[in-house]
């Protein structure tokens, strides 16, 4: 007792003399970084829905397409990953009527956060994005090296997008076929619930009419019910900044936030490939007018 008693107070004094030290590194080595205010949703229609430990999570809902009929709440979810879901959340499943699960995520992202879902749930992956040779992992690796700057990381986004929607056609044609025809409460997410995720529900608003404006908005809503999170890890990058001094702060905003100009690129490349929407609708995910009017029928009033 006597000897624990005597390496305990120079102990403590060291714990005490790191944390100083660290203070310092971070006051001395660190520049504070100034970042943008993100452009954000108006969410005047949709109910906010709370379930712990899931980010992202909402319903897409009570808005009006474009002859004025309104979505049905409580159809389509979206969400973030579901590896943090706990047993004390399923019962918000049950109420909410969720049946069904499609992780949007590939292979390894799986592997690395699997859902936890309730047993009777049916659990499905479509993923329209493989990582060919582990392609974020380095990516991540270059960022910490300094090698990646923000317009380096805009241009990433685009180019993601763009090849989001057009690459894996068959793929993006099971996702939308299986939300459309799904008869019981479904949701589907990637891994933040705002790139794939948004796309995903870009492309079903689209389906059943909806304007350019509301789809922007409820795409843009991801900025909105992902503020605390992004700007607690804004800060925390900042604050530990000394730890990868060469590290574009910039870099990690510009894959936080979404941006308009990425649902641009992504709708530009359809029009650019198949000429229009209405035929990206027809020819790639299979879907007729008379096929689509059923759709529009079934998730709106």
């Amino acid at each position: 007792m006597a000897l624990a008693k005597t390496y305990q107070k120079p102990l403590n004094k060291l714990i005490k003399i790191s944390v100083f030290i660290i203070s310092l590194c971070c006051i001395f080595s660190c520049k504070t970084q100034h970042f943008e205010t993100p452009e954000y949703g108006k969410n005047e229609t949709q109910k906010v829905i709370h379930v712990k430990k899931v980010a992202n999570f909402r319903t897409v809902g009570n808005i009006k397409n474009i002859d004025g009929r309104t979505l049905k709440e409580g159809k389509l979810y979206r969400s973030a990953h579901l590896n943090k879901l706990k047993k004390k959340s399923f019962d918000a499943f049950e109420k909410l009527g969720i049946k069904e699960i499609i992780d949007l995520r590939n292979s390894r992202e799986i592997a690395q956060k699997p859902d936890q879902l309730p047993s009777e749930s049916v659990y499905r992956n479509f993923s329209a994005f493989e990582d060919e040779g582990d392609q974020l992992a380095q990516a991540k690796k270059l960022v910490l090296k300094g090698k990646v700057n923000a317009s380096d990381a805009d241009k990433r986004m685009i180019n993601f997008y763009r090849e989001y929607v057009t690459e894996n056609p068959e793929t993006i044609k099971r996702i939308i076929t299986e939300i459309l025809e799904s008869e019981d409460p479904i949701l589907y997410h990637c891994t933040a619930g705002k790139d794939r995720t948004g796309i995903t529900t870009a492309l079903i608003l689209t389906i059943l009419k909806f304007d350019k404006e509301t789809i922007y908005n409820e795409y843009l809503l991801s900025n909105n019910y992902r503020k605390d999170l992004i700007l607690k890890r804004l800060r925390l990058a900042n604050n530990l900044h000394f730890l990868y001094p060469k590290m574009d702060l910039k870099v990690l905003e510009k894959l936080s936030w979404v941006e308009k100009r990425y649902l641009d690129a992504a709708f530009e490349e359809i029009n650019k490939k198949y000429g229009s929407t209405d035929a990206y609708i027809n020819e790639v995910l299979g879907i007729s007018d008379a096929k689509r009017s059923g759709y529009i029928q079934k998730f709106t009033y």
